[in-house]
């Protein structure tokens, strides 16, 4: 983790700062992932925002910030779950998938 410091520090040392400026996207993601990791260990904001050259409510607030879409991938597989499904009328179905149950239901109907 050290080693991720102290080029992340470096980084930011070279980069032309102020008030107002936008980190760049990929150094963003930088602080966030050692800022969190260093934050997993019990580091405080204060200790963390030292460390990287930057104000601790400078880090807090990049690293606590909404991760934002996250590219998942989609299986199509059936889920077999115990259904059980108590009508009003006192009919109790178990064991069928949910539209199996309604076409009995509104047989028995």
């Amino acid at each position: 983790m050290e080693t991720e410091i102290r080029k992340l520090r470096a980084t930011l040392e070279r980069r032309e700062g102020g008030r107002g400026r936008r980190f760049a996207p990929e150094l963003r993601r930088q602080i966030t992932v050692v800022g969190r990791g260093l934050r997993a260990e019990g580091r405080s904001w204060f200790k963390i925002g030292r460390e990287f050259g930057l104000p601790a409510e400078t880090v807090r607030r990049l690293c606590e910030a909404a991760a934002g879409f996250v590219a998942v991938e989609v299986k199509n597989e059936a889920v077999t779950r115990n259904l059980v499904v108590v009508a009003p009328s006192g009919y109790r179905v178990e064991g069928l998938d949910v539209e199996t149950v309604v076409v009995l239901l509104a047989r028995l109907a």
